[in-house]
């Protein structure tokens, strides 16, 4: 099967996304997609996958023109569409979820709860019968990757013949991305054809037999992978030579007054005996899946069952409290799958940015200037240089990298540098190199101006790229910090792995 999209112009109210774009995709290949946050990723997928119908343009299957006018069109000409934010029920089962809305029943009514964990078993089996799934378990128990395969599953019980996976490996740590690069590779061969969005470059070359690239709503190029390097995918994505510089000329920091201090802290199992930040530094936190540097980072905003010999924000004590309290004693948090944490798709940018500091726009007991919001939202948006045609545009119809810079203005919406401490919990997850940079340059404007910056990653050329000093986590205990000269990652992978010397 070919999918041949010719000339699609995706027009929205005071922007193009797609101007006469042109592309064919393949079940004998995995065909990566590359392109700026903004590039028009997004669109063409969504289009290909029946959830936009383009503004003019043609699709052809095999020859033939078809219009796609919802997902359910697209299935069932064997187009699967896997979004990057996921859609499964988190309290159902992995079998449940993968037979979500097909479940054999009896009568018509009752569901056949043995025949629908055969079934979903079956899939399984089918499709990838090196995977191990634990199918009664609830999805929320399960681990990233896992969750990754059984949406592929549930994208393939039909007759789906290509597959678009956005962004699957996004929050994955490097044992489990190896595990879905095997499915990945698989689904060719079995006759099912991958449109990949990734932001890992070395990812899309290992994957790829073809890549496209995006820039700006058009088609710059499709070639080969094996024709292009990651050098030149970089240049084609921004228009630029020489790749893109992640980390400051000569940025070592400055270290002003103590912003956060702690002693003797434990959350659940998680322990760390002493724990200082000063304004101006970037402090970065490492650790194997279930090390304990997220959790500690999280904790520091939501402090329950916290317990500590001393805290410290900004030089005045706090006894750990309420997220409110931690908020108020200036401590923010800009946290993983923001689209289940941080943000809501259904809100505009505009409510989004306000939901943090609604008071910023009051102008009496129960009164909001919308005039105020927009102003102060413009202002917001046009810092972070969010792409958008507007304040009023739905959260849900952005780009990952735009969604993760609302997911941080609406801590600088209306906060007038209230926040001393911020913590930032995988910052770039689905994010392209371009939106990288521009998120990048934002924490280190932010320690410029005097915050303290905590930055929990899995992605260590992240940590190399904005840290100053970095503390390594193993067994859910924190280890010696690394000074920034000695950061390489062989010396991560040894103090995360509980091999340094």
């Amino acid at each position: 099967m070919e999918i041949v999209l010719s000339d699609i112009t995706m027009q929205f109210p005071g922007t193009r996304a797609l101007d006469g774009v042109s592309a064919s995709f393949r079940t004998d290949e995995v065909h990566g997609l590359i392109g700026e946050n903004g590039a028009g990723k997004s669109t063409l997928v969504n289009v290909l996958g029946g959830s936009l119908v383009p503004s003019s343009g043609q699709v052809r299957i095999d020859g033939r023109a078809r219009r796609l006018t919802s997902p359910h069109d697209a299935l069932m000409q064997g187009i699967a569409h896997v979004s990057q934010e996921g859609s499964l029920v988190q309290g159902l089962t992995g079998a449940e979820n993968i037979l979500l809305g097909a479940e054999p029943r009896r009568l018509g009514a009752v569901i056949r709860k043995s025949a629908l964990n055969a079934e979903a078993q079956a899939l399984l089996a089918r499709w990838f019968p090196q995977v191990q799934i634990d199918l009664h378990r609830p999805v929320g128990d399960l681990p990233m990757a896992d969750r990754k395969v059984i949406e592929i599953v549930r994208a393939l019980r039909g007759a789906a013949r290509l597959v678009i996976l956005d962004e699957p490996t996004a929050t994955l740590p490097a044992r489990e991305k190896e595990q879905l690069w095997g499915i990945i590779r698989s689904l060719p061969q079995q006759g099912v054809g991958v449109v990949l969005i990734s932001h890992f470059l070395s990812e899309i070359k290992a994957l790829s037999d073809r890549i496209t690239v995006l820039r700006d709503g058009c088609h710059v190029r499709t070639a080969l992978a094996s024709e292009l390097s990651e050098h030149d995918l970089v240049d084609l994505m921004l228009r630029r030579t020489g790749g893109a510089n992640l980390r400051g000329a000569a940025d070592t920091g400055s270290r002003g007054t103590v912003v956060l201090e702690l002693s003797d802290w434990q959350v659940a199992h998680v322990k760390v005996p002493q724990f200082r930040l000063h304004a101006g530094e970037i402090v970065g936190l490492i650790g194997l899946t279930g090390a304990g540097h997220v959790g500690f980072a999280r904790s520091l905003h939501n402090p329950a069952g916290a317990r500590c010999g001393s805290l410290t924000v900004a030089g005045s004590p706090l006894k750990p409290g309420t997220v409110a309290q931690m908020q108020a004693a200036g401590i923010a948090l800009v946290p993983d799958h923001r689209m289940e944490y941080a943000l809501i798709g259904e809100w505009t940018l505009r409510e989004n940015l306000a939901m943090v500091h609604p008071q910023h726009a009051a102008v009496g007991a129960g009164v909001l200037s919308l005039r105020r919001e927009e102003a102060e939202s413009r202002r917001v948006m046009n810092l972070l240089n969010v792409k958008a045609h507007g304040s009023g545009q739905l959260l849900k119809t952005l780009s990952g990298g735009n969604k993760q810079k609302i997911s941080i203005g609406k801590w600088l919406y209306g906060a007038d540098n209230r926040y001393r401490v911020m913590i930032f919990i995988e910052p770039t997850e689905g994010v392209d190199i371009g939106a990288k940079a521009e998120i990048y340059a934002e924490m280190r404007r932010l320690a410029a101006s005097g915050v303290g910056i905590i930055i929990a990653s899995s992605d260590l050329l992240e940590i190399d790229s904005v840290a100053h000093r970095v503390i390594p986590f193993t067994n859910q205990r924190s280890g010696p910090e690394i000074a920034q000269s000695d950061f390489s990652e062989s010396t991560f992978i040894a103090a995360i792995s509980g091999t340094a010397a």
